[in-house]
């Protein structure tokens, strides 16, 4: 069996969950299980990089929520619940990422820019027949493919595209160097933002790596 980490991009119509992902105090929503038993109005479990404020005021505009609920919030993610109404083409591409030998390994990651992260295990045929042959609006990019082992799929899967932006920044201008050769103030000025945003990136990011260690 092999894997394929990709981005899938769409230009359809918007879900709550890309509603949610396109907040401005939203920095990605992570798809955390999902109920599928009535493919016209799936049940989600998410976790939200982002302010539970944000998360409450999608969830209660969207008319096409059916119900939801926010369980609580840890180190920054947001946790809830959400059925809600899907166009078609939400029950198309699960159609067709679970078709044959395919399985979607979860968390899925719903960006702003309304593309979603996830990984996919399967034969190399119907891995490569299904990504390179998805209807339209649909685009598959490959982030990474190879074969299929849990152990190496399992580390910074869950950060976000800035997380790993800033840690990556972090990392080739000496944060983690000793001695340590750039501070929080160095890599604000390299990446455009406040000292305190790279702080707070960089503690999330960590935590996560840790808890993927620990487990």
């Amino acid at each position: 069996m092999h894997y394929a980490r990709v981005r899938i991009a769409a230009s359809g119509p918007e879900t709550p969950v890309t509603a949610l992902a396109a907040h401005e105090d939203v920095d990605a929503v992570h798809l955390l299980a999902g109920g599928v038993a009535d493919t016209d109005t799936p049940t989600y479990s998410l976790s939200i990089d982002g302010t539970a404020a944000a998360v409450r005021a999608v969830l209660e505009a969207e008319s096409d929520v059916l119900e939801w609920d926010v369980a609580g919030a840890e180190a920054g993610s947001v946790f809830a619940y959400v059925r809600f109404r899907a166009p078609p083409a939400v029950g198309a591409l699960r159609e067709r990422l679970t078709r044959k030998s395919l399985v979607v390994l979860l968390p899925a990651t719903f960006r702003a820019d309304g593309s979603v992260e996830l990984t996919v295990v399967g034969t190399q045929t119907d891995l490569s027949t299904t990504l390179t042959d998805l209807p339209d609006p649909l685009e598959a990019t490959i982030l990474e493919v190879g074969p299929y082992r849990a152990d190496r799929l399992a580390g910074g899967r869950s950060l976000t595209a800035r997380q790993r932006e800033v840690l990556a920044a972090a990392f080739e201008h000496g944060y983690y160097d000793v001695p340590r050769t750039a501070s929080h103030e160095d890599l604000a000025a390299v990446l455009e933002c406040a000292p305190s945003t790279v702080g707070e990136h960089l503690r999330k990011a960590e935590r996560r790596l840790v808890e993927s260690a620990l487990e």
